[in-house]
Parts: C-alpha cells; sequence; structure tokens
C-alpha cells in the first residue's frame, strides 16, 4: 500500500538530519499505483521515488491473494537493481512505526554475511504444544537444519556486492518457484530457507513485533528504533478481523498526526467501514465468552512470566552483531542504540 509506504518514508526522512549517517530514502513502487500530487509530495520532501524494477520477472511465481502481492516480492531484486548505485541497503516493510536513528545500522559490517536481519520463531515457549511442533515442522520442511535460526524479513541490512555474489535474489526468486505452497511467507520462507541461519544477527530494536502493545515490548526487552506491525492486525486500520475494540492506539495516532497536514487527510477513515466495526464487536464478545468458559486459549499468567524470562535470557545470551560492534547497547537483557561520543 503506497500510503503506508509514504509514512514511512517519511518517518525515516525526518530523522536524517540528527542521524550519524548520511543516507537516501527511496519508495519504490509500480507506476500505476502513483499519482502526481503522490510524485510532487515525495520530491517536495527529498524523498526519492523509483519505478524502474522490472516487475515480469515475478509473473508465475507465486499465486497471491489478500495481504500477500507480487510487490512483496521486489525486496529480492533490491540489490541487484541497484549495484553501482549502493553498497548498503536497508529495506524495510511498510507496516513499521519508526522510533530511531535507522542510519545507525549502515555503521554495521556483516562480516561474511550477505545480510543482517533480526531473528524470529527462536522462542516457541509462549507457544502450544501443537503450534510449536507445526513451527519446526515448517522449519524442517523449508530444509533449514537445526536448531533452526530464522529471521524475520521485514527488515533487512543487505551487503549488496556479497548478496549479488551469493546470488540470493536469483536463488530465492528460484526457490518459491519450486515450492510454491511451501513458501507461506513467500520472499522470508525462501531466504530462510537458501540462507540458513547464515546471517549477521541483530539486536530487537530493529525489529520487535509488540504484540502486547508497544510500551510492554520496551519494559520487556528495550527502546525499539523500529515496530514491525506484522500479520493481518495493522496500525493504520481502526477495526477488522481479529482486531481488538479498544487495541493500544500509539501507532494508529502516528499515523494521525502524519496524515494531518498531507493531501490525504481522510485516508484513515477510508481504511475502515461498520463490518470492520462490528468484526471488532464481535471479536471482543468472542473473547468474552471464550473467557468465561475458560476456553479463551491464551497463555496464562504463569506461561506468561515464563515466556518473558524466556525471552529475557535469549537476549541476554545471544552474540548479536550490532552489540559487538557498540552500535547497540545491551544492558539487563535490555537494548538501546549506544550514545554517540559528544551526546
Amino acid at each position: 500500500m503506497l500510503i503506508p509506504a509514504l509514512f514511512v518514508a517519511d518517518a525515516v526522512r525526518s530523522r536524517l538530519l540528527a542521524s550519524a549517517n548520511h543516507y537516501d530514502v527511496i519508495v519504490f513502487s509500480q507506476a500505476s499505483e502513483v499519482s502526481e500530487v503522490h510524485t510532487d509530495w515525495m520530491r517536495d520532501r527529498g524523498i526519492l521515488f523509483r519505478d524502474d524494477i522490472d516487475m515480469s520477472r515475478l509473473t508465475q511465481v507465486k499465486q497471491f491473494s489478500g495481504r500477500l502481492t507480487a510487490a512483496t516480492l521486489m525486496k529480492l531484486m533490491l540489490a541487484e537493481h541497484l549495484a553501482g548505485e549502493y553498497d548498503r541497503l536497508l529495506y524495510l516493510d511498510c507496516d513499521l512505526t519508526i522510533h530511531g536513528d535507522v542510519g545507525r545500522i549502515f555503521s554495521l559490517d556483516t562480516g561474511p554475511f550477505e545480510i543482517a536481519a533480526t531473528p524470529a520463531g527462536r522462542i516457541l515457549s509462549g507457544l502450544s504444544e501443537e503450534k510449536r511442533r507445526e513451527a519446526r515442522a515448517h522449519f524442517k520442511a523449508l530444509g533449514m537444519s537445526e536448531p533452526y535460526r530464522y529471521f524475520n524479513a521485514g527488515v533487512l541490512y543487505i551487503d549488496v556486492a556479497k548478496w549479488n555474489q551469493a546470488r540470493l535474489g536469483e536463488r530465492a526468486l528460484a526457490y518459491i518457484r519450486r515450492n510454491p505452497d511451501l513458501c507461506v511467507l513467500p520472499d522470508e520462507d525462501a531466504l530462510n530457507a537458501i540462507v540458513d541461519g547464515n546471517i549477521a544477527e541483530l539486536s530487537p530494536i530493529w525489529n520487535p513485533r509488540p504484540i502486547a502493545g508497544e510500551r510492554e515490548w520496551a519494559r520487556l526487552c528495550g527502546h525499539p528504533v523500529i515496530a514491525h506491525h506484522a500479520g493481518p492486525d495493522k496500525p493504520w486500520q481502526r477495526y477488522g478481523r481479529r482486531k481488538r475494540l479498544f487495541p493500544d492506539r500509539s501507532a494508529y495516532r502516528l499515523y494521525e498526526a502524519f496524515l494531518k497536514d498531507t493531501p490525504w487527510p481522510g485516508w484513515l477513515d477510508r481504511q475502515w467501514d461498520a463490518r470492520d466495526f462490528w468484526a471488532s464487536v464481535l471479536w471482543e464478545l468472542k473473547r468474552v465468552s471464550r473467557r468465561l468458559r475458560g476456553k479463551l486459549g491464551e497463555p496464562t499468567a504463569e506461561q506468561r512470566k515464563a515466556y518473558r524470562s524466556a525471552i529475557l535470557r535469549y537476549w541476554q545470551e545471544s552474540s548479536l552483531a550490532d552489540v559487538e560492534q557498540g552500535l547497540v547497547e545491551r544492558r539487563d537483557g535490555k537494548f538501546r542504540l549506544a550514545s554517540l561520543r559528544g551526546d
């Protein structure tokens, strides 16, 4: 979706002057999705727009539906497309909120690896036994080796030369063509399958999924630079299927502030209708009913405590490239960007 992409791009751009590193902010999209109003708005804010990726390479890769489209795979072609223009790329999904200086990541050396990313799917103690079995079975089916070192592909720091030398984009697209049913998340599953955990691992501040709310996540793990609102519950949707009636609205308010002074002040109101409102009401009523019957399916207080302990232990003990290189500080399992000299 274009407006969320502009929201992320503008938030990243707003940090540029105060950033430790210079960077360009680029929005990639198909020309058919962009009007003159969009391009003028981006130009006025110093955001570059590109529509020159050949999307025909993605035909017959997979039958997409719902929130997953062919544009999801565009990230797999960026390093090849931008070779000779940039040495390093930071790819960002559009369902993010920005809370710090993303430019600091450009000081990171990925070492022998093509990409740096944040681990995901490592802590399964918060899931039911059935869900844990399903997750492990999926990783195994992808061809990954134990221990399964899965990562989230919504935020990717890419060494362009190493990526192209390893032909990661080409290999990932080929993997999806061969395994369309196996790749539930096409780009992410394919990259994990061919890389098999051989990445520079980043601390969670670059790509947390604040399921319990951003404040709760910060209390557990630290001060995020980026928050990733993965899954169907998007920050620009006030109501909808499987969305709480009274959720944490901090991300939604960021959208309200952003859109207020743009050519699209009413865009948020068009992202839901009466059916979405009633979907949230029904979801809330179902939760209440299941809670009263003892069938909510949510973890108990003891399970939540064990899950928090597992998270803290994992991040405290993990070897992380950004921590080792001094970009991020880790104290008691919590993370924050390291202070710059002179701060």
